[in-house]
């Protein structure tokens, strides 16, 4: 999926620097050290989505043309948007970009997390009871060993569909613009 930057404020934009550019070399590639790409063209710009096995680095370009490697880049940063969000993620680009085996966004417990809670939310959805999820989730005999009223094993399938309700009720945004949960 591709989201623009109006969409998602932690999307880089970068731009093509002018050529009277007397910043840096040409020394920040952000194609470098990716194997796979994936550039959907608007008439805006380009997002472009780069990975590696599991690291992915996304971001626009504004133009009509995709600069060819080498061309000195600027970051844009909307003063009419979150700010703050944009910094951190353009600290996050850069540091991806120089130093490519800088740790993921999220922890893996906070993968692990995020993952549960967008499975109990599809088995919600489909019609599943808070059991039936806790179920797929956790296996059916730690569900027969602990549901019973008031456990920790029942509060949290609880809080995991809450909390994916709460995402797709649009917090997923503040997940996007902040990468915490």
């Amino acid at each position: 999926m591709f989201w623009g930057p109006e969409v998602l404020p932690v999307l880089v934009r970068l731009s093509p620097a002018p050529r009277t550019y007397a910043g840096p070399g040409t020394g920040l590639d952000p194609w470098w050290g990716m194997s796979r790409q994936a550039i959907f063209h608007t008439a805006e710009g380009f997002h472009v989505a780069l990975a590696e096995g599991p690291r992915e680095r996304r971001f626009w370009i504004e133009g009509k043309r995709l600069p060819g490697r080498g061309t000195p880049l600027r970051a844009l940063i909307a003063l009419n948007g979150d700010l703050d969000a944009q910094i951190a993620a353009l600290r996050r680009f850069h540091d991806s970009v120089t130093n490519p085996a800088a740790p993921p966004d999220l922890t893996p417990y906070q993968t692990r997390m995020l993952m549960r809670t967008l499975q109990a939310l599809d088995a919600h959805l489909d019609g599943a009871s808070a059991r039936e999820t806790a179920e797929a989730l956790f296996g059916a005999e730690r569900v027969k060993a602990d549901w019973y009223r008031d456990t920790p094993l029942r509060d949290q399938v609880r809080y995991l569909i809450r909390r994916g309700r709460q995402l797709m009720d649009g917090g997923y945004r503040d997940l996007l613009r902040r990468m915490t949960l």
